[in-house]
């Protein structure tokens, strides 16, 4: 489910993960080199200071990777790998059990947690607590008075932060677990809403096309036929009248079930609809459609571009439309615009409190498919839908 709040898939959810995990690294450095600044056993001040230089660069250009290339569980695993080496370096540069720096291992359980992943965060902490205790034992200022038993309980406290942080990942994936879970029996229940409701459209279109719309015809040609035996003024605004309801029938059962989308698809379909929009409002159409290829939400973007198209005729007071339909890297994009008078956010959440609910039963059933509808506009400045579905 695309949302907000919700990534729409794993790739998209291990990325988000991996953004907030290189801002968090960056006030850590910061502190880090804070703490360098206290009194340290056996400080190696120049190792310190490059290798923070480094680590700095190292994590600057992780920051700008996560927000301009997809990030991989393997590169989560290679940034976290690093993480613990270069805190473990620091420390031993800075004062081994006793430095400031020791305080940055606390980051890494926090920041793996963030993945939803327990049993990586489990790996994580494990490796993390023994990259303190061994590079604690290793430095000098571990032969200090009271230097064990500080070494212990600085393990103790990591190990506790570390499990807590391995519970809050668990709960967390579950949570997200759960969410999908819900996402895709909305969706389910949303795809077979859409179809029981294109059934009664066939159904009706069907009724009307096979029996009422034959049955106008027949009588049609019984008045036309009177009308030549025995002319009359009667007979022939009987005929208009027929010919007009016929017409307005079959405009009906297009609307009902437009046969052109399963013919012929997406594009000749919106392409009539919004002529006859556009006919029906006396509007200046502008098309732009270029897409080509059958998609599996055929049916829910030409039903929300009907609902689009409805309110501009009913609403805008426009005098220009246009309708955009693309292949955007691989996703379907959808654009109604008009250069009406527009409206306010308060205006929508008006219209939606007085019942008016198209639009937002057009927005539910586009997020439940995976997709994103946006509203833009404003008073005198038109409005602009646009409406995206993964393809």
């Amino acid at each position: 489910m695309a949302s907000p709040f919700f990534p729409a898939s794993f790739g998209e959810a291990t990325a988000e993960s991996e953004r907030v995990v290189a801002w968090l690294r960056l006030p850590a450095i910061a502190l880090i080199a804070l703490g360098q600044g206290l009194q340290h056993p056996n400080p190696e001040e120049t190792g310190f200071m490059v290798s923070l230089a480094l680590f700095s660069a190292w994590s600057a250009g992780v920051l700008a990777w996560v927000h301009l290339r997809p990030a991989s569980e393997r590169f989560a695993l290679l940034t976290t790998a690093v993480d613990i080496a270069a805190i473990s370096v620091l420390a031993v540069l800075s004062g081994g059990a006793f430095s400031h720096a020791r305080l940055a291992f606390f980051v890494v359980p926090v920041a793996v947690a963030f993945r939803f992943r327990p049993a990586v965060t489990s790996v994580a902490v494990v490796v993390t607590t023994a990259a303190y205790v061994v590079q604690a034992v290793a430095h000098p200022a571990a032969r200090q008075p009271e230097a064990v038993r500080f070494i212990v309980t600085q393990a103790g406290f990591l190990a506790w932060v570390g499990i807590a942080c391995v519970l809050l990942s668990m709960l967390l994936a579950r949570r997200t677990q759960l969410v999908a879970r819900l996402a895709e029996a909305r969706t389910r229940l949303l795809t077979d809403a859409i179809e029981a409701e294109q059934r009664e459209r066939r159904r009706l279109a069907e009724a009307l096309h096979d029996h009422a719309i034959q049955n106008l015809l027949s009588v049609r040609h019984e008045l036309q036929e009177a009308g030549e035996e025995r002319p009359h003024p009667a007979l022939s605004r009987a005929d208009d009248a027929l010919a007009e309801t016929v017409g307005q029938l079959r405009e009906a059962v297009f609307d009902l079930h437009p046969y052109v989308l399963e013919q012929a698809g997406l594009d000749a379909a919106l392409r009539s609809v919004a002529q006859q929009a556009a006919s029906h409002a006396r509007l200046e159409l502008h098309l732009d459609l270029h897409y080509t290829k059958r998609h599996p939400q055929e049916q829910l973007v030409f039903s929300a571009a009907r609902e689009l198209l409805a309110n501009v005729v009913r609403h805008a007071d426009a005098k220009e439309l246009t309708l955009r339909l693309r292949d955007g890297d691989g996703a379907l994009e959808l654009v109604v615009e008009d250069d009406g008078h527009g409206f306010t956010p308060d205006r929508l959440a008006e219209r939606l409190a007085d019942g008016h609910i198209g639009l937002a039963t057009q927005r539910v059933r586009v997020e439940a498919a995976g997709g994103t509808l946006d509203v833009a506009s404003a008073p005198g400045a038109g409005t602009r839908v646009a409406i995206r579905l993964p393809g």
